[in-house]
């Protein structure tokens, strides 16, 4: 059996990209995974090294350990090498472009190998319909994998049906913080008293949602605490000074693994007020570790919540009156929602997802 090589270049996603390998791994398939070395979440790296019939190539090509021009000169010599070794592997999967000039030459000539993964239909912030070097790439491959349905229809949408006969979803699986955090049972179905948001702070993802929220004298009312943490974008520095004069606690890093999970083991309740989103890992990060969270009707997001019958868990609005309708659906009906979520965490393992949905990995 040959192998499968799997190409993230700047391991833009990288969490993903491991347990993607690991359920091929478990499932006795060899891979080749080609990304970058990474100043974030570099304990994935090592731990796919560690996976039976794994081989990492990984060179500094993100912008987080390299200046642009050398990460360029990296990833053309992990293409070149790509190309070398193309003759082993009967499956060629690019998860992320890093150069679409190369990549159209390199995946194009592969291209009765070429599958190409697509996280969004356009790149975040992209103002066009079309996004040129996405289509170019999804014209070359002999299959498209699409992470959710919400991403398939969209890209759909934009760039033709002509793409539907190729297309396939692999659904988004559990997303644990480190590479060996355990699924964690919902058990819990009281109402916690703390309002969260976890994540990259971009002006799409709505936190401007805490300063209503601060300013609610129901929420004072009913002593709620708020807390936004994550690393900001620069654009948002008034937004967060003015929640942190509200009394918001604020904490802009980027966080490293035991924060996380000393973050994911609190008893709060974590709001996803996007403006707009395909799919989020933090959503399948804290359904893998057992933590309530609200989420706007956006993309996979609310696809998700009216598949597992969590209509209750979504906002109608981003006010703080929504908030409040759906803490108040949780107080009615933790038992039903935990149910629910437990179901949840479930069916979205990542070795089920590829058996049930992972034909654009079978030679």
């Amino acid at each position: 059996m040959k192998r499968i090589a799997i190409v993230d270049p700047g391991s833009f996603v990288l969490p993903y990209d491991f347990h993607l390998v690991k359920a091929l791994a478990a499932n006795g398939r060899t891979v080749d995974f080609y990304g970058s070395t990474t100043r974030y979440n570099g304990e994935f790296l090592d731990a796919m090294r560690a996976l039976p019939g794994v081989w990492v190539v990984a060179r500094a090509i993100s912008s987080s350990v390299a200046p642009r021009w050398r990460g360029a000169l990296a990833y053309a010599m992990q293409l070149l090498s790509l190309l070398w070794h193309a003759r082993r592997y009967d499956i060629v999967n690019l998860q992320f472009s890093g150069f679409w000039p190369a990549e159209v030459l390199v995946f194009g000539w592969l291209r009765r190998k070429f599958v190409f993964t697509v996280h969004n239909a356009v790149p975040h912030g992209f103002e066009g319909a079309q996004h040129g070097p996405t289509r170019r790439l999804a014209e070359r491959a002999r299959r498209l994998v699409f992470v959710s349905e919400a991403s398939r229809d969209d890209f759909l949408r934009r760039y033709g049906e002509a793409f539907r006969a190729k297309a396939s979803v692999l659904p988004h699986g559990l997303l644990p913080v480190t590479p060996t955090a355990p699924v964690v049972p919902y058990t819990s179905t009281t109402v916690p008293r703390t309002l969260a948001f976890w994540g990259r702070v971009q002006p799409y993802k709505g936190v401007e949602l805490f300063a209503d929220l601060a300013r609610s004298a129901e929420v004072q009312r009913r002593g709620m605490v708020l807390a936004v943490h994550g690393a900001w974008a620069p654009a948002l520095a008034p937004l967060r000074e003015e929640l942190g004069q509200l009394g918001v606690t604020v904490r802009d890093a980027f966080l490293g693994d035991a924060e996380l999970l000393t973050l994911l083991g609190q008893d709060a309740v974590f709001l996803l007020p996007y403006q707009r989103a395909t799919q989020s890992g933090v959503h399948y990060a804290l359904l893998n570790h057992g933590r309530l969270f609200f989420c706007t009707d956006t993309g996979d997001l609310g696809a998700f919540m009216r598949r597992h019958g969590l209509e209750g868990l979504l906002l109608r609005d981003r006010t703080p009156e929504a908030v409040l309708a759906c803490l108040d659906h949780l107080a009615a009906n933790g038992e039903e929602v935990r149910r629910k979520l437990a179901a949840a965490q479930a069916a979205l393992q990542w070795e089920r997802l590829l058996a049930e949905s992972g034909e654009a990995y079978r030679a």
